[in-house]
């Protein structure tokens, strides 16, 4: 089970082998008794301790299990197996079901009616082969034959049965209540790898995938069911207890409430546990935890789509207290736990091995969250929770293949002993370590071996020789701890035994795009049996952080051959592993490990933009220039791009490939790949829908240029800009030459007009929003004058004084700057001019005083700059400047002189 493809059962394969590479072959040669490579050991609370039960199941396949009113067990193994265990350890397989055990498939799910002992009915859910690889996904009532124990199963009566559409989130949860009804919970049977429409049924109240069900004993549904429908009890509405569900990966019931209570596993980003009330919507695929899911979101379909918060939610990653993918539990109902955890909900984390408790109110409010770090760690891989009686939580572990009971003693907790151990057949030595095994109060142990044959040892690590009397024995391990507690442990041995060679051929070339054949062969000998059968089994290691791997079964085979395709699930390998066994009982492996051929995705757009991976890891997401991610050939792979970039109005127009689908999908071609969302900006927005508009400026003769928060296009007649505080506005013909000349919009900022026609109808002209330097400009055109700019304070004063219409007229000159470098100005039309310098201001001079001033030679002369604009005096006006005035008379048209120096 992992949290972007949710496959539920994991197979932690571990021998201890020798491999020889020989011309082209590799000879494996398997060691007698290999034992189990041990994992970390558990951290559980000090009290606490995990008691190993048999499953009658293999690792790897145990998937769920039930008590039976006696205390037995049933087991089912992904495979197909039905395996009933009894109160002292003895077990026996009931019925072995043809399946189709490819990824999350197989037969996963089991219950016992709570009628059981006058029915004697269990309920199991599996994926039924249809023909071809294809198969559909079943929910059945069975009879458990046989008197006092169970020997097999009949009587099958089909209750549910879906399409395969997918081979991931199936039936994943069953649970019989008190009344004889039913409660099931079904994933949305949809793709993990890409953004699947399939997945929308999760929201729809036609389709039961992504739901959880409340169904009689006969498969109909429940007349409380919110949406009952009475005239079709039978119809998907009828059946329909909640919506909005992935993978909601094991339920059980409140027992408060009688609600039922799922961890949902989550796809990218969120891992949720829900208290599920009747009629809600938990989201799925819209909403992921209480985030829009990247991919999803996009679509018309999750506009405005409900969602239910999750009582709790993981945030995906590596840190403690993050979560991966995870297994719903159950409520402690008994009382031997300490106080804090009596009426907790235990739950587990199948990825990283976890194991938390929470508590909330009958209402659904969370009052105690999980506990950081979790209640335990490497804890193995949970992927059900039970009850046992006196009320013990107890969980199956796939990955060991055993029933863990969590216990609670005070004071000391008994050891666990491990052995595992390799023989030399030629002398009849065996060495045995039980160096693996471990104390749940971190004490330090001792270590006594009886071999079987009377002989002892002491100490972690052994070595003894067997007589040639026997041929097989039973050695025992007893560690004890500080405080005299013990755990014991046994295995059998068969000293003289040759274990079974294995020569593997296999392709140089490690690395496959998706779909494309991993085929290889092994012979296998042995020295007492001669050709011996080989079994396969193909896994799926998926590392999607680095150093946290988990493995996901899945085909497997019988002969010399063996031939799958590769995986298509992302940031994973595969082990195809052939398993030899002699008829001791003894077994060789060999594993061929095959690599996905990965090349570069990435993705960009031509405007920043949200732009995201939905399928490949885990919040692979562009917020504007580029997302990457190393994907196999051949996968497929969801992408999506937001419908408004982010200057919020730039839209979304297609994909650099001509695909005009905002959320699509891709097939990874077996090179690099760079894929690029095209968004029209609003310069092409606006240029698109008015044709006036392309008939003045031509042509687009470039693409946009983004400059900083400025886009713009170049165009035959002239330019097209867009910011957020101007809009959008265009420049064109000769204003839009000095426009340019002078330095565009660089040095005048964009425009916050269009070209627009004087009032007397003689000019045209644009304002610009201008710079810290220049503040607002404008260009003004005439015929007789041509383009030319104003700008800055010169421009403000030109204003005041009502533009062209006032006494200045247009301007003949663009801003210049004094000889003296100390000031500028603009002459105008009408015999005018504007000055200005930092220590006078901008002040306008015209007619006869500007003569005057002229010939006295400007601002060079005597008088320096005007100090005011020309303004009226009795008889006349006047200008002052920095060193005297000039005053007109209108009696004599006269200019007055007076310097400063005569006043």
């Amino acid at each position: 089970m992992c949290s972007d493809g949710n496959r539920l059962f994991a197979r932690l394969a571990a021998v201890v082998i020798t491999m020889l590479l020989t011309a082209g072959l590799t000879t494996v040669i398997g060691l007698t008794g290999g034992g189990s490579a041990q994992a970390e050991e558990p951290h559980l609370p000090e009290g606490f301790s995990l008691k190993e039960l048999p499953s009658g199941q293999s690792p790897g396949n145990l998937t769920d299990f039930a008590y039976l009113p006696d205390g037995s067990a049933l087991t089912t193994g992904k495979t197909g197996t039905v395996a009933w265990v009894s109160t002292d350890g003895r077990s026996r397989t009931l019925r072995s079901l043809a399946v189709e055990s490819q990824q999350d498939m197989g037969l996963v799910g089991l219950a016992v009616a709570s009628d059981y002992e006058t029915t004697r009915h269990v309920y199991l859910a599996r994926s039924v082969p249809t023909g071809g690889g294809s198969y559909d996904l079943t929910l059945a009532r069975w009879e458990v034959t046989g008197a006092d124990e169970p020997t097999g199963l009949t009587g099958e009566t089909e209750l549910l049965r879906l399409p395969g559409d997918s081979n991931v989130h199936g039936i994943t949860g069953i649970v019989p209540d008190d009344d004889g009804t039913i409660w099931v919970s079904v994933g949305d049977v949809a793709s993990y790898t890409e953004t699947d429409r399939l997945a929308l049924r999760a929201q729809k109240p036609h389709a039961l995938q992504g739901k959880i069900l409340h169904l009689t004993a006969d498969g109909q549904g429940v007349e409380s069911n919110p949406f009952y429908d009475p005239a079709a009890p039978d119809s998907a509405r009828s059946r329909i207890f909640a919506s909005g569900f992935r993978s909601p990966f094991r339920l059980s019931l409140d027992p408060r409430t009688g609600l039922p209570v799922v961890g949902d596993v989550g796809w990218n980003r969120w891992e949720e546990i829900n208290l599920v009330q009747p009629g809600r919507d938990y989201g799925w695929p819209c909403w992921e935890g209480s985030d829009p899911t990247p991919g999803y979101r996009e679509l018309p379909e999750c506009d405005h789509a409900p969602n239910t918060p999750p009582l709790v939610k993981f945030r995906h990653g590596k840190g403690v207290d993050n979560g991966n993918s995870v297994t719903g539990g159950v409520v402690y109902t008994g009382s031997t736990y300490p106080e804090k955890y009596r009426g907790a909900y235990f739950f587990g984390d199948y990825t990283h091995q976890k194991l938390w408790s929470i508590r909330y109110d009958h209402q659904g409010r969370l009052t105690q969250a999980p506990q950081s770090p979790p209640l335990g760690t490497h804890v193995g891989r949970p992927v059900k929770f039970g009850t046992a009686a006196g009320g013990d939580i107890v969980f199956a572990d796939i990955a060991s293949g055993k029933l863990k009971r969590l216990v609670y003693t005070a004071g000391n907790q008994e050891p666990v002993a491990r052995i595992s151990l390799e023989t030399d057949p030629d002398t009849r030595t065996v060495s045995f370590d039980g160096s693996e095994s471990f104390d749940f109060d971190g004490d330090h142990l001792t270590y006594e071996w009886a071999f079987g044959d009377g002989g002892t040892a002491t100490g972690a690590q052994v070595e003894h020789t067997y007589g040639e009397a026997e041929e097989r024995f039973t050695a025992k391990l007893t560690v004890t701890d500080a405080a005299g507690a013990e755990g014991t442990a046994e295995v059998t041995v068969v000293p003289g035994n040759h274990t079974p060679v294995l020569r593997a051929k296999a392709p140089e070339d490690r690395t496959y795009a998706v779909g494309e054949r991993v085929s290889v062969s092994v012979m296998a000998t042995d020295a007492e049996d001669g050709l011996v059968d080989v079994r396969w089994q193909a896994t799926v290691v998926h590392c999607p952080e680095q150093e946290t791997c988990h493995a996901h079964p899945t085909e497997s085979g019988e002969g010399m051959v063996f031939s799958v395709p590769f995986t298509d699930h992302p940031d994973s390998h595969m082990e195809l592993t052939a398993t030899a066994t002699d008829s001791e009982g003894v077994s060789s492996t060999y594993t061929y490990e095959a690599m996905p051929r990965e090349h570069r995705l990435s993705l960009s757009s031509n405007v920043p933009a949200a732009v995201e991976i939905t399928s490949e890891g885990d919040d692979d997401t562009s917020n504007g220039t580029a997302g990457t991610a190393m994907v196999t050939a051949g996968a497929t792979v969801g992408i999506a791009a937001a419908r408004t970039a982010a200057d919020g109005v730039s839209v979304f127009s297609q994909w650099d490939d001509g695909v005009s689908e905002r959320t699509r999908t891709i097939t990874m071609p077996d090179e690099d790949l760079t894929v690029s969302a095209v968004y029209a900006t609003p310069v092409e927005q606006r240029y698109d829908a008015e044709p006036e508009l392309r008939e003045v400026l031509g042509e687009p003769t470039g693409p946009v240029v983004i400059d900083g928060g400025m886009y713009y296009r170049q165009h035959a007649e002239g330019r097209l800009y867009w910011s957020a505080r101007s809009g959008t506005h265009e420049v064109h013909g000769p204003i839009a030459e000095k426009y340019v000349e002078l330095g565009g919009h660089e040095r005048f900022g964009p425009p916050i007009t269009d070209q627009t026609s004087t009032p007397d109808g003689e000019g045209r002209f644009n304002h610009f929003l201008g710079t810290s330097y220049t503040r607002t400009a404008s260009v003004y055109w005439t015929q007789r004058t041509g383009a030319h700019a104003v700008w800055g304070e010169v421009r403000k004063r030109w204003a005041a004084m009502k533009w062209e219409r006032g006494p200045l007229g247009y301007p003949t000159t663009d801003e210049r700057r004094t000889p003296d470098g100390i000031g500028r100005y603009n002459h105008f039309t009408k015999g005018g001019s504007v000055y200005w310098t930092p220590r006078t201001g901008a002040h306008a001079v015209y007619g006869a005083i500007r003569v005057r001033w002229a010939e006295l030679g400007w601002e060079r002369s005597y008088l320096g700059y005007p100090l005011t604009s020309e303004y009226s005096v009795p008889g006349g006006r006047r200008n002052d400047f920095q060193s005297g005035s000039l005053t007109w008379r209108a009696a004599d048209d006269q200019v007055i002189v007076r310097r400063a120096s005569s006043s």
